[in-house]
């Protein structure tokens, strides 16, 4: 009683260009290795939605995700 947790939302990237695998607690938009601005987004909680989305993506295009 009285404990609060506090949980971080951990995002993993993986570069394609250098193979670098990395984590990050908040949305990162380059490779700290070699700087390239292509991420792949393998782990966390998605960063970005279409303005109208419901969760389902079946026929839909907006986030990709």
């Amino acid at each position: 009683m009285g404990c609060t947790k506090e949980v971080k939302l951990t995002h993993v990237y993986r570069c394609p260009s250098c193979g670098n695998r990395f984590s990050s607690s908040s949305p990162t938009f380059r490779c700290p290795k070699c700087r390239s601005k292509f991420l792949i987004h393998e782990e966390g909680p998605p960063l970005k939605r279409a303005k109208n989305c419901r969760g389902s993506c079946s026929g839909c295009s907006g986030c990709g995700g």
